[in-house]
């Protein structure tokens, strides 16, 4: 019981404790296989404090349910290499009688179509979108019960191969299944901590979460990846097969339909703004870099040495501009800071008799909050010993004028 787990993690060495609470937790990490399915009726309740009854049944059902069931079927006297593939009907036969195993082998076959349900549904909303996305209007098409057959079709195909290929071993399947779930806490959690590093918790404070005990699931989550990756040899070449598979597809796609692409091209370049600047007689040069969600007052009238320049984010689209001194560039994979110390480059190669002036705006988001924040504010202090003949300003104004 309780005793014997402790002392099983009572092993003098914190790695090798650590080694064995994470191959407990792997070992049963199926057990966790419902949380998509309340994820997926989250979009249907009046409050996100709804879904917690939701999570209150699956935490009764994994934490009592399942495990007790698990417990008693494990105990039995059972020959488990020949019962394998019908542990738990074989259990409920042996101690009620074949009347008794028939009932639990068709409630198992109904929660198994629940299970299939589920993953179609997960998988469809997922290839609608990516449908949508990409602009495969095709592959979306409805017939007279609106229901995406050609969906449903692709899946029910692509399982079938997945079974034939496995020989429908159950064992490789669980071993896939438990991999790609382990993977998808990994990658969502992973995505909340980099939603929480740039965004903070501002849009976010109904569901505010602690950062580092999401690191901390995080790390723990990673750990369980790892270990079954390693003792699950074929589960893993499978899933990293079909995985690998999928993600070079859509990267193909995306490299040539992304929606991206053509927002990227409604930019400005870079020597626009260089042209824009020379045009300009006065010996100084205000270079101004605002956010995106900035609003600028345009009074008519822009200065021909004031230059107003804007990274944007291709995925959230090219904000619209107000005056011809407003020059939008796309932020790439270089990230943010790069693509400022490049464009001050190219003006100072470009311009080297002007006298610039770089003007950032005052943060005014919590540095805690919003570790990028303090990172960013971090690389802009370096900018003026890498160019020591820019002047350069952080302020605040209440109000922006071009």
């Amino acid at each position: 019981g309780y005793n014997h787990a402790v002392n099983r993690l009572n092993t003098g060495s914190f790695f090798h404790s650590y080694g064995v609470f994470i191959a407990s937790i792997a070992s049963c990490i199926l057990a966790y296989s419902g949380v998509e399915s309340v994820l997926q009726t989250a979009g249907l309740v009046r409050s996100w404090k709804e879904i917690g009854k939701a999570y209150l049944f699956l935490a009764l059902t994994v934490g009592i349910i399942t495990p007790m069931v698990a417990t008693l079927a494990l105990s039995a006297p059972i020959d488990f290499a020949r019962h394998e593939g019908d542990l738990i009907t074989y259990y409920a036969t042996f101690i009620n009688g074949m009347p008794f195993g028939v009932a639990v082998a068709i409630l198992a076959s109904l929660t198994l179509i629940m299970a299939i349900n589920t993953a179609f549904v997960a998988s469809s909303e997922l290839m609608e979108r990516v449908a949508e996305r990409y602009g495969f209007k095709w592959f979306i098409v409805t017939n007279r019960r609106q229901s995406l057959y050609r969906i449903h079709i692709f899946n029910a195909t692509f399982y079938s191969l997945i079974i034939i290929i496995t020989q429908g071993s159950q064992m490789i399947l669980a071993d896939m299944y438990a991999l790609g779930l382990i993977a998808s806490f990994c990658i969502n959690l992973l995505s909340l901590l980099i939603y929480r590093y740039f965004m903070g918790t501002k849009e976010i404070r109904q569901f505010h979460t602690s950062r580092f005990i999401t690191l901390l699931i995080w790390i723990v989550f990673v750990s369980c990846f790892f270990f079954l990756a390693s003792m699950k040899p074929h589960g893993t070449m499978m899933w990293a097969s079909v995985t690998g598979l999928v993600l070079l597809a859509g990267l193909l796609v995306a490299q040539k339909r992304a929606p991206e692409i053509r927002e990227v091209e409604k930019s400005d370049s870079e020597m626009a703004m260089i042209l824009y600047m020379a045009q300009s007689s006065s010996p100084e040069i205000h270079l101004f870099f605002r956010r995106p969600k900035e609003d600028l007052v345009f009074d008519g009238n822009p200065k021909g040495n004031e230059v107003y320049v804007t990274f944007y984010s291709p995925r959230e689209g090219n904000p619209p501009k107000y005056a011809p001194n407003e020059f939008h560039f796309p932020i790439g994979k270089q990230g943010l800071y790069q693509h400022i110390v490049s464009l001050l480059k190219l003006i100072e190669y470009e311009m080297p008799e002007q006298k610039v002036t770089v003007h950032f705006g005052w943060p005014m988001s919590s540095w805690l909050d919003r570790l990028s924040i303090g990172v960013m504010v971090f690389k802009l202090m370096h900018l003026p010993g890498r160019f020591p003949k820019f002047n350069f300003i952080i302020e605040y104004k209440s109000g922006s004028t071009v």
